[in-house]
């Protein structure tokens, strides 16, 4: 496996042999959208673009996605955030369904600034519509020469296949002409991405049909043939990849010359895509200022370990280290969220919100998230509770009020937000039975 230092001299190597590497630009921030909550968040933190699916033909059919009249406010938000936005239509496509694309092109050619795709009938479908193509990594592209021969067919972006070093990456940028995508943040796959067959073998769900079931996510029975023993392999889950993240060597990456940083989660929560676009927004900015010290990395990494991961590896930018990166059993937030209500009014010269409590309860000094579809995510910690007209220290069941800076709305779902408890370590092999 390469390290971080041996690779950033072959990054300088590369720098010296391309003048395009010598460039300093900074990176499109890509950001999921799984629904309109999750993109008000994404554009509210500062993304440079996003991504999203409608319901049908995507790799993320698990989501909420979107509906084809949908379109029309996902450009025009797009729009006021000084965003592009890319449409996702990345599985196979099968004869009776070219009707399904052609409709759905037909509706997002002036709504949409790129589609994301691998099949030969969508990019056919996308150049007869003048539509830009981003080939998926669902295509696995992996070298210079596959990059080119998309490029004939009309692409002007890859998104590599995620089993790139960094120096193949820059190989491909340097050598294709195309611009270039990677994946710097979120879910990794077991298996080479989207050619995964035990989710279709088990469940009748084809993982290229963005239907995955996550089987590599479970623990397993293992059985003992010759004296029937049982063992549950959990603590190593031992086909669960641990979640890509590069704010360790975001750095190496700006450097690099790629042209666009993906963050994977279009199934993720609201809060998910803030606090992880925001930390990617603040890093590539502070490296384009010169200001991104190995204290501010760190910090930004504890920010994104506070929500939804399974644990953080480096992928394959420096190698291909199997081995190293599956031991993602599940959520190793610092953090999670619980359901305390509904904003019920908004009084907006006052600058109060009213909240119906219906859950758990929160004082002056617990976290709050206000979640909804225009609002995003809002962060907020009470400074005053008022419950009956009075002051209380904490909220209980019923209508309370307290004052919040940012504008939210009626029908917002209100969080406290609560440590996690450190958990014991599982055995890695735990005896069940002998079923002899």
């Amino acid at each position: 496996m390469t390290s971080p230092s041996t690779a950033c001299s072959v990054t300088s190597d590369m720098h010296d042999k391309n003048s395009r590497l010598i460039t300093k630009h900074k990176p499109e921030l890509l950001a999921p959208a799984g629904d309109f909550a999750s993109l008000e968040a994404a554009l509210q933190s500062g993304c440079d673009a996003v991504y999203f699916g409608l319901d049908t033909l995507n790799m993320r059919r698990g989501a909420a996605n979107f509906r084809m009249s949908d379109l029309p406010e996902i450009h025009r938000r797009c729009r006021l955030g000084n965003a592009s936005c890319y449409l996702t239509l990345n599985t196979v496509i099968y004869p009776g369904e070219r009707e399904t694309v052609c409709q759905i092109l037909d509706g997002a050619q002036s709504l949409v600034d790129g589609v994301i795709c691998h099949d030969l009938m969508v990019i056919s479908a996308c150049r007869q519509r003048n539509i830009p193509v981003h080939i998926s990594t669902q295509a696995s592209v992996s070298n210079p020469d596959a990059a080119r021969l998309y490029a004939e067919l009309g692409a002007v972006r890859v998104v590599a296949a995620r089993e790139c070093t960094l120096t193949e990456l820059q190989t491909i940028g340097a050598e294709s002409g195309l611009s270039l995508e990677v994946f710097v943040h979120g879910a990794m796959c077991v298996s080479v991405s989207g050619r995964c067959y035990i989710s279709d073998l088990v469940c009748g769900k084809s993982g290229n049909r963005g239907e995955c079931t996550q089987n590599c996510r479970r623990e397993y029975l293992v059985t003992d043939i010759e004296d029937g023993h049982e063992f549950v392999v959990g603590n190593r889950y031992i086909m669960s990849a641990q979640d890509l993240c590069t704010l360790p060597f975001i750095d190496m990456l700006c450097d690099a010359g790629l042209d666009s940083f993906k963050i994977e989660g279009r199934g993720r929560n609201p809060e998910y895509v803030r606090t992880v676009v925001s930390a990617y927004r603040r890093a590539i900015d502070a490296w384009a200022a010169n200001t991104l010290t190995q204290e501010l990395k760190d910090s930004l990494q504890r920010e994104v370990a506070s929500v939804y991961n399974r644990g953080f590896c480096s992928g394959f930018f420096f190698g291909r280290p199997i081995g190293d990166f599956v031991d993602g059993s599940g959520s190793r937030a610092t953090h999670k969220k619980e359901y305390v209500g509904l904003v019920t009014n908004y009084y907006r010269k006052a600058k109060v919100v009213e909240v119906d409590v219906r859950d758990r309860l929160f004082d002056t000094r617990t976290p709050l998230l206000v979640i909804g579809d225009t609002t995003g995510v809002v962060h907020t910690t009470p400074v005053e509770i008022r419950q009956d007209d009075r002051p209380v220290a904490r909220a209980a069941r019923g209508i309370v009020t307290f004052p919040i800076n940012v504008r939210v709305r009626v029908g917002d779902k209100v969080y406290r937000l609560v440590k996690r408890d450190s958990e014991a370590k599982e055995t890695r092999f735990q005896v069940l039975a002998n079923r002899r």
